[in-house]
């Protein structure tokens, strides 16, 4: 017995002993590289005017496109942003106003051995004229617009309770149970951004869309914290399903304070906008399945740049409506409506300014009175009597400077742009204590969708505390 146990234990290790040689097997050949040739030849398409690809153009917007040489990565050339990854699919050939109508597209396929080839094709596309009233809403006929958090209650929950018809003035929240009275306590509210502070806890913070479906967050100083693409789907001004204006879809967590209620940091990327002027935008985001007072998370933004779709409108004075104040060179410090940095002298209605015609040049004009207002329209402006008689008018240009740059502030952290007129156009256009020296460019210390601050600063020395004139006015 024990002969054949040692008989079995010599060949179990034996077995053991072969099943530790190495044995080589063969295994598929990588693929040979593909050629710039084959990959050009191998891309196949038709270009159609709609995304569903029914109506054939040759200089349509969407590409419909095969790729017999394999998966390919779409890319715009000079942009490594990939618009598209398959060996077929539709592609949207992006395109901008003013541009050429064409553009080169880029196929690039990855071989087996890492290495890139690439082929480059031109199509013909048809650039807009116009943007779609949506997109003029969001990012105006300029092509980019500025959006901030609005005054009171720019973010909190509410009750579904499927009428949006109630969402139907800024601010406005059908159902609301609770929202943070200004930005700045967002610092109180990280738990529902994860724990973590991301900038965006400010009143100043702001995003900015542009044409292009881009959307960039920056904090206070400018600084960029997040971003993404984004896209406008199913807009219906007439809300006939109920509830939304239309879906707001970002590519990836993009917006001001992204985050769902009581999501312990759970990210939004698509909402549903609910009220939505060039003035203002509510958004609010509808888990699925969410039903009857089940909770919902709502946004609220004003448009920060003055452009004709943000300053249109009727304009009167506003708290400090008028007066002077030392030039203390900080413009950050007009940080809300009203707020003058530096102030010595306001008037407290715009009915005092029947007392200040000096200013005037001692001639009463017609605009000394809190009943007085002006309108932008287009590109002009018109002042206003208490009795809707004309008193001035002219046209009017804004230029603002870059947002990405020190939140807006020029060079010297002062103004966020200038306003300009053809000739003294806006309520009481004269400079204090100028004894009737016409004002027709100032400084934008502030503005959102409902306020508007001005200074003229005569050319004094920015910080140098000497006399500025000052202008508040409030959306009538």
């Amino acid at each position: 017995m024990k002969k054949i146990k040692l008989i079995a234990m010599t060949a179990a290790m034996g077995m053991a002993f072969a099943a530790c040689q190495p044995t080589l097997i063969d295994g598929p050949e990588p693929f040979d590289t593909v050629e710039a040739e084959v990959l050009a030849e191998g891309i196949t398409y038709v270009q159609y005017e709609d995304e569903a690809c029914t109506i054939p153009n040759e200089a349509g917007n969407y590409l419909k496109f095969n790729s017999s040489a394999g998966v390919v990565q779409v890319f715009l050339e000079g942009n490594e942003a990939p618009l598209y990854t398959g060996a077929g699919g539709v592609v949207k050939i992006p395109v901008k106003r003013g541009q050429e109508p064409s553009a080169n597209l880029i196929f690039r396929l990855v071989n087996a051995d890492g290495t890139f080839t690439e082929t480059v094709k031109t199509f013909s596309c048809t650039p807009p004229t116009e943007l779609a009233p949506e997109m003029l809403i969001l990012v105006s006929d300029n092509g980019k617009k500025v959006w901030k958090y609005a005054a009171t209650s720019p973010y909190g929950n509410a009750g579904y309770t499927g009428s949006g018809t109630n969402f139907n003035a800024p601010g406005a929240v059908d159902g609301k149970w609770w929202g943070v009275d200004c930005a700045d306590s967002l610092t109180t509210q990280l738990a529902h951004a994860g724990g973590a502070a991301t900038g965006d806890e400010s009143n100043n913070a702001y995003m900015v869309f542009t044409e292009d479906g881009v959307v960039t967050t920056y904090g206070p100083a400018g600084n960029v914290i997040r971003g993404g693409k984004f896209e406008i789907k199913n807009y219906d001004p007439a809300r006939s399903g109920g509830w939304e204006l239309a879906k707001l879809i970002t590519t990836e967590p993009a917006t001001l304070f992204p985050w769902k209620v009581n999501g312990n940091g759970t990210p939004v990327t698509e909402f549903d906008i609910m009220y939505f002027t060039p003035q203002a935008m509510t958004l609010t985001h509808v888990p699925s399945g969410t039903g009857s007072w089940s909770e919902i998370t709502h946004w609220s933004f004003i448009a920060a740049t003055p452009d004709p779709l943000t300053m249109e409108g009727t304009w009167t004075y506003g708290t400090n409506g008028y007066g002077n104040g030392g030039h203390a060179g900080a413009g950050a410090n007009y940080n809300g409506p009203g707020v003058i940095d530096g102030n010595w002298w306001s008037v407290a209605s715009g009915d005092e300014l029947a007392d200040q015609l000096a200013h005037a040049g001692g001639a009463a004009t017609g605009d000394e009175s809190a009943e007085a207002y002006m309108v932008f329209e287009g590109d002009n402006v018109t002042t206003y009597g208490p009795d809707g008689n004309k008193i001035r008018g002219g046209t009017w240009t804004a230029v603002m400077n870059d947002y990405a740059s020190g939140a807006g502030r020029g060079a010297a952290g002062w103004e966020l742009g200038k306003l300009t007129t053809s000739e003294p156009a806006i309520l009481f256009p004269w400079m204090v204590n100028g004894n009737g020296t016409p004002v027709t460019e100032f400084d934008i210390m502030y503005f959102d969708a409902n306020n508007m601050t001005l200074v003229y600063t005569n050319g004094q020395a920015s910080g140098g505390w000497d006399e500025i004139t000052h202008w508040v006015f409030v959306r009538k």
